[in-house]
C-alpha cells in the first residue's frame, strides 16, 4: 500500500509510544501489593467462612442449653411436687420409700443436668469467643488491605501521570495518520506483537531486523519510498531510515 514516507517514520514514535505503555501497564500490574492484597483477602475470607461456621455451632450448642434447661424445670417442678406431697403427709406410710428413692433419683439427675448446663454454655461462650476473635482479625485484615492499596496508589502514582501522558500522546499521533496506515500497524500489531515495526538504516537492519537476508534487504532497498514495505516471513512493517533522520 502506498504511504507517505514521513508517515511510515512515525510509525517508530508510534510503537516506541506503544512499548512505552505497555512497560507502564506491566509495572503496574505486576506490582507486588497485586499478590499481598490477593493474600490478604483469601484470608480475610476463610476467616468468615469459619466465623459463618462457628454461627451453626453457637445456634446448636444453644440450643442444647435451652433443652437442659427445660429439663431442668421439669425434673424440678416434679420433685418440689413430690417433696410437697410428702412434707404435707399427702402419701402413704407404704409409698414413703419409694417416692423418697424416686426424689433421691432426681436430685442425681438434676446434678448431671445442671453440670451438662455448664459444659454447654462454655461451649456457647468458646464458641462466641472463637467467632468475635475470627470477626476481628478479619476487620484488621480488611483494615490492612486497605493500607496496601494505598500505598500501591502512592508508589504508581508518578507512572500512572506517566502512563497518562504517553496514552494521550499516542492518541494524538495516531490521530494524525491516514486510517489504512493506522489500521496496517494494528494488524502487524496483532502479528507480532510489540514489534509490529522494524528499521531498515541505511540499508541495514537494526535490532531485530538484523536477522533479515541480504536478499530481502535489497527488495527494500529497491521498494519505492512511498510504498509501505512488509517482511515475507513474518509481515513486519519495515521503515527506512538514514543516519540523518530525525529520531
Amino acid at each position: 500500500m502506498k504511504a507517505q514516507h514521513t508517515d511510515q517514520l512515525e510509525l517508530l514514535e508510534l510503537q516506541k509510544l506503544d512499548q512505552k505503555e505497555s512497560a507502564l501497564r506491566h509495572k503496574r500490574d505486576s506490582h507486588p501489593a497485586h499478590a499481598t492484597v490477593r493474600e490478604f483477602a483469601g484470608r480475610v475470607a476463610d476467616l468468615q467462612r469459619a466465623a459463618i461456621s462457628q454461627s451453626a455451632v453457637i445456634a446448636d450448642t444453644t440450643r442444647e442449653v435451652t433443652r437442659i434447661e427445660d429439663e431442668i424445670a421439669k425434673v424440678t417442678e416434679r420433685r418440689a411436687r413430690q417433696q410437697g406431697r410428702i412434707d404435707n403427709n399427702q402419701v402413704p406410710i407404704r409409698d414413703i420409700s419409694a417416692m423418697e428413692h424416686e426424689i433421691a433419683q432426681m436430685d442425681r439427675r438434676l446434678a448431671k443436668l445442671e453440670d451438662d448446663q455448664v459444659e454447654a454454655e462454655e461451649r456457647v461462650e468458646a464458641a462466641q469467643a472463637a467467632q468475635d476473635k475470627m470477626k476481628q482479625e478479619a476487620q484488621a485484615i480488611a483494615a490492612d488491605i486497605e493500607a496496601l492499596k494505598a500505598q500501591f496508589e502512592a508508589d504508581v502514582a508518578d507512572s500512572d501521570e506517566e502512563l497518562r501522558r504517553v496514552i494521550a500522546t499516542r492518541r494524538e499521533l495516531a490521530g494524525r495518520l491516514p486510517a489504512p496506515l493506522l489500521e496496517e500497524y494494528e494488524d502487524a500489531r496483532r502479528r507480532n506483537g510489540a514489534l509490529a515495526v522494524i528499521e531498515v538504516r541505511d540499508g541495514y537492519g537494526i535490532g531485530v531486523a538484523a536477522d533479515l537476508s541480504p536478499m530481502e534487504l535489497e527488495r527494500i532497498r529497491l521498494t519505492p519510498a512511498d510504498e509501505l514495505y512488509l517482511t515475507e516471513d513474518t509481515a513486519q512493517i519495515v521503515v527506512r531510515t538514514a543516519a540523518n533522520t530525525p529520531r
